[in-house]
């Protein structure tokens, strides 16, 4: 409470559902939980300064919430502590605001991992009393009065003497428990735990609690040799320095998902350990920087932490050095990747890693060879022809490009000579929209301009123009007849559709009727990107992305700020959430430009409260020619590498290697096995973009898919192409 020109004020209540938006975005699995809890032990450890055994207990049910425990064996929490810390977010009581060297921030991570179902706390303190107090997954606080310590009660939390604390969660029926091999093997790469695992003082044991069995994990252990030990200064930081370490593997690192990655630079404050990152997107994929690892440390990073959390609780300006929070409240992405000293500690660092990361690409061009013979490159070149055939036949192109749908027949046309198109609308009752349906005079030569075509509307709620059109002249395409017909929607309908005849052609294609057009966003709850993953065709101009966010959540004008974590995709700093009463959502609008090169990124939007991402790819359109190289390199666990239609084939593998031969000469790319070998990862890099390319740009057609869709289309097209691959590389 303050007083503010005599009226009476107060920090504002934290709703549960914003507190469980915030949770969500910290806690995502059972591995962001035991990083929470775990390194929460480790810091009351390190403030005792004794060593230290952490216990990770898992109990899997099948038909019931499944049992996450978290013990250690430090001093405990008393009721007061408990409440102290436990029943309010965002207190500062981790002991990093008085300087000691511990993970924790602004007191959320206990408290967030009920994101993942009901947690308890059980402690027995140095009191010599039981304590315990709850959080339901719908953030509501109990706290039990002490209790007598019991042998029934040491028993049940497994804290047999001495004092210490179990964390339980009875997690949601949703959150995935992997078995307990998969799950040391992950824990053990777990970025955030790389030092608690590797520390001679700590002890961290995986119990399985249904086939009563333990293990104990450790840190890989991570050969290298040193490239780069140095101590520098942070560059508008006066005083601050940084220390770095960059080594390099003899083999490249497997590519992972970030917060189980071996290679990468870990970077570090005084204790905690935030993130494992090579600083720049370009290098993240770029083969020749996987070999590096290193840790930089920078104590300082705990000082600006600390510095803007008290400039915040004195209510005084935040220096335009330190404008924001240093590390990510929810811990999602590390370091803030936007603020000036982050944006000065990546440019020292990428001043150093970047010249080890060019040497390592001229080493590597001056030790490849040349491999293709005469009569393999004529092979080669025969198969390139086939696969870009392939690949225009059966990928789709992006049709929300400028004119695009203009260039090339659908997919669906292409591959069955008939299609009818849109598969699926999404309708208001009182609109009228039109459907086309497309033939193929090639693939049904007894249809000619005037053939009638019947239309069947599937329910009453629907109602078309006219039960028969006629087949005319498409205006653009040769070969092709088209006839256009329209549909009016009467009535709301979760389902329903059009079936069109005509002599073989029978095709339908789904309708939903929305009583209004504000159904369409009524799914949205919170800040979102109305799609998960866009894509388009390299160079296109105008790619629309739209970001929304329900009433309740901003009611007025509200800016977000948006980046993307490749440089070469270009998004402007902010947009502008506007409410739209009729769709009562507010919603923001951007328009990018896609680079001219292949490249992926990931878009960011965040408003107080809310981070959102979603995925961007650009790639080749399906019209560009391929090309393939056979390359003397090593890309790791990888046959291959696609960029740009090109597919560079890595011969230093060990499947292509033993039959390749060695250098000068690579004898072995005339024997037929070799070459079947080159035609079964050329069908494989060719069909795989095709599945990738039509998931992406009709995410309608793939809605409820699973793997076993996407492997069983894979498995269609391989089918299809495989035989004329192995035809350009054999004489049969």
């Amino acid at each position: 409470m303050s007083q503010v020109r005599g009226v009476q004020s107060q920090f504002i209540e934290a709703d549960p559902r914003y507190l469980m938006q915030g949770a969500k975005l910290a806690i995502s699995d059972i591995y962001d939980a035991i990083t929470e809890l775990g390194t929460n032990a480790d810091d009351r450890y390190q403030i005792l300064v004794i060593p230290g055994r952490i216990e990770i207990e898992v109990e899997r049910r099948r038909s019931s919430r499944s049992i996450l425990k978290i013990r250690d064996f430090a001093d405990g929490m008393t009721s007061d502590a408990m409440k102290k810390k436990l029943s309010r977010m965002g207190t500062r009581v981790s002991g990093l605001e008085m300087g000691k060297d511990v993970r924790g921030t602004n007191s959320r991570g206990a408290k967030d991992v009920a994101a993942l179902g009901d947690v308890t706390f059980q402690s027995i303190a140095s009191d010599g009393k039981f304590h315990e107090c709850s959080i339901s997954e719908y953030f509501k606080f109990v706290l039990n009065p002490p209790s007598e310590v019991t042998s029934e009660t040491r028993q049940l939390i497994g804290i047999l003497v001495g004092t210490g604390t179990v964390v339980t969660i009875n997690l949601r029926q949703d959150v995935s428990v992997p078995q307990h091999e998969n799950m040391c093997d992950r824990l053990a790469n777990l970025v955030p735990l790389r030092d608690i695992l590797s520390s001679p003082q700590r002890k961290v044991i995986v119990i399985d609690k249904n086939r009563q069995r333990s293990t104990q994990i450790a840190a890989p252990t991570i050969v290298g040799t040193e490239r780069l030990a140095e101590t520098f200064s942070i560059p508008g930081y006066p005083g601050i320095t940084a220390k770095l370490t960059i080594k390099r593997a003899a083999q490249s690192f497997e590519r992972v998902a970030p917060k189980f990655r071996l290679g990468g630079i870990l970077v570090k404050s005084k204790h905690a350990v935030h993130e494992a990152t090579l600083f720049d997107a370009a290098l993240e994929n770029d083969i020749h920087a996987q070999k590096f690892f290193g840790r930089l440390t920078c104590a300082a990073i705990d000082e600006l932490w600390n510095d803007y959390d008290e400039r915040f609780a004195k209510e005084e300006p935040f220096a335009p050095s330190n404008p924001k929070p240093v590390i990510d409240p929810s811990r999602r992405t590390g370091l803030t990747k936007d603020h000036p000293f982050v944006e000065a500690l990546q440019g020292e660092v990428l001043k150093r890693l970047r010249p080890l990361v060019e040497e390592e690409r001229r080493q590597a061009e001056q030790t490849r060879a040349r491999i293709e013979n005469k009569e393999t490159r004529r092979r080669l070149n025969e198969l390139e022809r086939k696969a870009s055939e392939f690949l225009r036949d059966y990928a789709a192109e992006d049709e929300t490009a400028t004119g695009s749908n203009q260039k090339s027949p659908s997919l669906r046309l292409k591959q069955r000579g008939y299609s009818l198109t849109p598969p699926y609308a999404q309708m208001v009752v009182g609109e009228s929209i039109y459907f086309t349906l497309q033939v193929s005079q090639e693939q049904f030569p007894e249809f000619g301009r005037g053939a009638g075509v019947s239309v069947e509307c599937l329910s009453p709620c629907i109602e078309a123009e006219s039960r028969v059109c006629f087949l005319e002249s498409h205006p653009t395409r040769a070969e092709t007849l088209s006839a256009r017909f329209k549909v009016t929607a009467l009535l709301p309908t979760p389902t329903t559709g059009i079936r069109v005849r005509a002599g073989r052609v029978l095709d339908e294609t789904a309708i939903e009727v929305l009583a209004s057009a504000a159904e369409k966003y009524s799914h949205v709850a919170d800040l979102q990107f109305e799609r998960r993953r866009y894509s388009g065709t390299c160079g296109t101009r105008r790619k629309k992305i739209r970001i929304l966010a329900p009433l309740s959540l901003c009611s007025e004008p509200t800016e977000i700020q948006l980046s993307s974590l490749s440089p070469k995709f270009v998004v402007p700093a902010r947009a502008t959430l506007v409410p739209d009463a009729q769709l009562k959502v507010t919603v923001a609008e951007i328009t990018l430009k896609l680079p001219d090169d292949e490249a992926t990124t990931t878009l960011t939007a965040a408003m107080a409260g809310s981070q959102v991402t979603a995925e961007l790819r650009a790639f080749q359109s399906a019209g560009d020619a391929i090309s393939i190289k056979l390359e003397d390199i090593d890309y790791g666990a990888q046959r291959y590498r696609k960029k740009n239609n090109v597919i560079e084939i890595a011969t230093r593998h060990p499947s292509l290697k033993r039959y390749l031969g060695n250098k000068p000469d690579f004898v072995g790319q005339d024997a037929q096995h070799f070459r079947v070998l080159l035609a079964e990862i050329v069908a494989d890099a060719v069909c795989s973009e095709i599945v990738s390319r039509n998931g992406e740009l009709q995410p309608e057609n793939y809605a409820n898919a699973d793997w076993d869709q996407y492997y069983a289309e894979w498995s269609a097209l391989m089918t299809k192409f495989l035989p004329v691959a192995h035809k350009t590389q054999l004489d049969i």
